[in-house]
């Protein structure tokens, strides 16, 4: 499941010497940015940023939510532009553990090379095609903590 918030307080928290980012959005909900696994999610602490809007991918384990994912997908004025998914990742299993991030990073660099072969409209069509370049993007900018807002990127086509 996702949802998208507007960041309005980021703060450094830790729990039993476990370090995490306490984050409350614009509504006052407030939830816990972990580690990850093999700190996947420790190394986008960066973008957690007040007015950023993110896109949080929620998972359940012993039937409680906790933050599996997140990607900034602009700036608190940009979040109207949002509109419902167009394609949901299927929820995960009750204590099915999120992907490894070996295995994301093997699908980033799949969808690399798809993009650079343009198939990926021919593979899966335009609208899924469009999901996975912002996905791409997320990727890119997260991993390699360049901190942009995307404003003159090219249009996918």
């Amino acid at each position: 499941m996702t949802e998208a918030v507007i960041i309005d307080r980021v703060e450094d928290d830790d729990y039993q010497g476990k370090d995490f980012k306490r984050v409350t959005d614009k509504a006052g909900k407030t939830f816990n940015v972990k580690y990850g696994i093999g700190g996947c999610l420790r190394d986008k602490w960066h973008l957690l940023v007040p007015g950023n809007a993110i896109e949080i991918t929620w998972g359940k384990y012993n039937g409680k939510p906790f933050v599996q994912d997140f990607i900034v997908v602009g700036e608190a004025s940009e979040v109207v532009k949002l509109g419902p998914k167009t394609a949901e990742s299927p929820p995960l299993q009750e204590g099915e553990p999120p992907p490894a991030p070996q295995a994301v990073g093997m699908l980033t660099k799949e969808i690399g090379d798809m993009i650079r072969a343009k198939m990926l409209t021919t593979l899966f069509g335009a609208t899924i095609k469009s999901e996975l370049v912002k996905w791409y993007r997320s990727q890119v900018f997260g991993i390699s903590r360049i901190t942009y807002d995307g404003k003159d990127l090219p249009e996918n086509k």
